[in-house]
């Protein structure tokens, strides 16, 4: 299974790399077609090895975007044309300018939407004190649940960074799965770990193409020989120790 991790989804000019237009996107939706996945489905699947390879894609999207509502909600899953997604809060975010309410969060937890957690303040978690880690994950673990009336057991790490220290800690707090950023199917190197695709707005529709074709052709040399070699997992333990 390969997931996809979007952020905010624009009309036109994207403010950042990170910011797709609604035309790539829909250039993106058109080659998954019928693909796509439900979280879900995902979630029933994604610890069967076998999945790794089935070729379906999941939808993920970052930083509590107001685009997630009015647009991929609106158009995309109300219409039929995607199955769901997951949509990864920073709570601190939660009504600000361009981010969704919590009526809309709610909205969408009750409409299917699996609702996650981003932290708090969108903060690196590998540079701050355990307390404060702590409290990224406890607190706006506690805060969505609260709004949301169900568990929250999805985390995505803010930029991509974690170690083990802020893994061990998510999985204390009661995450069980927990998303980041990196070329690939979903599946880590520990089985709670997911590997996400992070779009950028330069990633057309070739791009999407290939990486379809192949998730993990922009993996590496390094990546190629110790997985063929069966050290993957034990370098990368090594590196996030």
């Amino acid at each position: 299974m390969i997931v996809l991790n979007y952020h905010e989804l624009v009309e036109a000019s994207p403010s950042n790399a990170w910011c797709l237009t609604h035309e790539i996107f829909d250039a993106h939706l058109a080659l998954c077609g019928d693909m796509l996945i439900s979280p879900q489905t995902f979630l029933e699947h994604c610890s069967d090895p076998k999945a790794s390879h089935s070729g379906a894609v999941l939808f993920t999207f970052d930083d509590g975007f107001l685009s997630d509502y009015a647009h991929v909600y609106a158009r995309y899953l109300e219409t039929g044309r995607i199955p769901g997604f997951m949509s990864f809060i920073p709570v601190d975010f939660v009504g600000s300018p361009g981010r969704m309410s919590w009526d809309m969060i709610e909205e969408l937890g009750r409409a299917g939407v699996v609702i996650g957690s981003h932290g708090m303040a969108h903060v690196d978690l590998t540079t701050v004190p355990d307390v404060e880690l702590d409290g990224e994950l406890t607190m706006s673990k506690s805060m969505l649940e609260d709004r949301l009336g169900q568990p929250v057991t999805l985390f995505a790490f803010p930029y991509g960074r974690y170690s083990r220290r802020v893994w061990d800690a998510a999985l204390k707090a009661g995450y069980t799965h927990l998303f980041t950023i990196q070329h690939g199917y979903h599946r880590g190197f520990e089985s709670f770990l997911y590997s996400r695709l992070c779009l950028t707005n330069n990633m057309d529709a070739e791009y999407m193409r290939q990486h379809l074709l192949d998730p993990d052709a922009m993996r590496g040399f390094a990546w190629r020989i110790s997985t063929k070699l069966g050290l993957y997992r034990q370098l990368m333990h090594w590196r996030y120790r």
